[in-house]
């Protein structure tokens, strides 16, 4: 099965997007340790599990880019590696 689309395309997305969330996930998970140790007491009861949720779905996602950009770039080395055989075996005819 050949799916076509841009590999490299899409992986620079991911990559992007995975930076800007651990980006936010650093700054607001300083400043929520940061609330702890200091007992600034910065948000409401509700409001701070708001923020665990948005952390953690932060986290999530992080993964899941991860994920998917390891995927891609593991199906970029096997069309590299496909091509590499494909060469090597139009040499060895030719000879």
């Amino acid at each position: 099965m050949e799916i076509n689309f841009n590999r490299r395309k899409i992986e620079s997305i991911y990559i992007l997007l995975c930076f800007v969330l651990i980006v936010l996930l650093v700054i607001f998970a300083i400043l929520a340790i940061a609330d702890e140790i200091f007992a600034w007491d910065l948000l409401s009861d509700n409001l701070e599990r708001i923020a665990r949720l948005f952390l953690s779905s932060i986290g999530i996602t992080i993964g899941a880019t991860f994920l998917m950009s390891l995927m891609i770039n593991f199906s970029l080395i096997s069309i590299s590696i496909e091509k590499i055989e494909g060469d090597d075996k139009s040499k060895s005819n030719e000879v």
